[in-house]
């Protein structure tokens, strides 16, 4: 409860969701110790999992509690209050990209496999983590190159999949084709139409576990022909993002050829220019990081501007004029920069600015060479120790080597000797 107080305060436009597998998991806990603990829990696993209509839900739960006795009990009855944080038939209708009610929470834990255990210490978990990241962003530049450079073969005539096909990353576009895929269970019937809007009801097959079939369940879908708006009541799209099968065999009935780019999420394209990515980062290489040292030095110019602006409400409309303005420009076309050439750029004989190394300034508390150092911290300074007094004995060798070769080439000069080969 706190935690949702709290999110409430914070986080105004976001929505708090509870985990169901957790919840889930306490069945056994909760009523385990009922008699009909075993049909109590299989109603409740399908009103859970199954229902697709939120009256059904509400009705087989209150049925359910009524039936075998269990009215009283105030697990059921919590849950029932909070049924909206949990249950996937009212959660389905907001935007969460995807992300399962019911999956266990793995995405930290792919992040660092393989680089952090249960015995890794702090020092090695910061080396570590540096090292997941950039195993991290090689993979994303991997998964981008192969978007640009590769796609997945079409799998059917449909004009839309090719257009998709175009504008998704292949990972995307593996979970459209999909739901092409699954168009071959669906069944379409005209149910009425009222002006430009017309309702259709298709039938899917809903499979369980193990691609088992279970049941046969009907959608609703409406479609606007003129406005070129349509939804569907299983909220594919409003909960992932991704057109259903459903609303594709809405499109291949009518013949639709290209589907409108607000069907087509941004963040699911490939051409999309993700803002994380001018980040600098210690494995950019120098060469091809221009664009993001670029875009770096922009936004602290940005900032002092933004500054100056923010003192005034004067300042803040004209500076704001003026930023329209350029942008307006470079949207256009080059020959307003060509036409504008900065101060900056013609002052090119100015005289460098030199600065000077601090002083240096003793830090607070206990000095670096009376620091405590851990066991493997003195095991790594008395290997380097080793390494240097090593290198050093080597060194001193070839200089008496040399010196010797030297003494030799002069005492045979003095003796009037000549060599005619460059072997002392």
């Amino acid at each position: 409860m706190a935690i949702q107080g709290a999110v409430r305060l914070v986080f105004l436009n976001s929505h708090h969701r509870l985990y169901l597998w957790h919840i889930m998991k306490k069945v056994p806990e909760k009523l385990g110790g009922l008699n009909e603990y075993k049909a109590i829990k299989k109603i409740l696993k399908r009103i859970t999992y199954e229902v697709v209509d939120i009256h059904d839900f509400e009705d087989t739960y209150l049925k359910m509690m009524a039936e075998f006795n269990i009215d009283k009990n105030e697990w059921l009855n919590s849950l029932f209050k909070i049924r909206d944080r949990w249950a996937p038939i009212y959660v389905k209708g907001i935007f969460w990209v995807g992300m399962s009610a019911t999956q266990r929470s793995e995405s930290v834990n792919a992040f660092f496999d393989g680089y952090v255990g249960p015995t890794t210490s702090l020092k090695q978990f910061v080396e570590q983590y540096d090292n997941a990241l950039k195993s991290k962003i090689e993979k994303e530049n991997k998964a981008d190159f192969a978007s640009f450079n590769s796609c997945f073969p079409l799998i059917t005539d449909c004009y839309f999949e090719k257009q998709l096909q175009e504008a998704y990353t292949n990972e995307i576009f593996k979970l459209f084709q999909d739901e092409l895929r699954g168009m071959i269970y669906c069944n379409l019937t005209l149910n009425g139409s009222h002006g430009a809007v017309c309702s259709i009801q298709v039938s899917d097959i809903v499979k369980g576990k193990e691609c088992v079939l279970r049941k046969q369940v009907v959608y609703n879908v409406y479609y606007n022909e003129e406005e070129f708006d349509i939804k569907c009541s299983c909220q594919l799209f409003e909960f992932k993002g991704i057109i259903c099968r459903l609303i594709c065999k809405v499109f291949l009935e009518k013949n639709v050829k290209d589907i409108p780019s607000r069907y087509i999420l941004s963040r699911w394209r490939k051409n999309i220019k993700r803002m994380h990515t001018y980040v600098l980062n210690c494995y950019d290489d120098p060469q091809t990081s221009e664009e993001k040292q670029r875009y770096n030095k922009l936004c602290s110019h940005f900032t002092k501007a933004a500054e100056f602006g923010a003192e005034s409400n004067d300042k803040y409309i004209f500076l704001m004029k003026c930023v329209d303005e350029v942008i307006e420009k470079l949207m256009g076309n080059t020959t307003c920069m060509e036409k504008f050439t900065p101060m900056s750029l013609e002052a090119t004989d100015a005289p460098h600015q030199n600065f000077l190394t601090p002083l240096k300034v003793r830090s607070k508390g206990r000095p670096p060479s009376k620091r405590k150092k851990s066991k493997v911290e003195e095991i790594i300074i008395r290997n380097k120790k080793k390494k240097a007094q090593t290198k050093g004995h080597v060194a001193q060798d070839d200089h008496c080597t040399q010196e010797s070769v030297v003494n030799l080439n002069s005492i045979s000069i003095n003796l009037g000797f000549t060599s005619q080969c460059n072997d002392p």
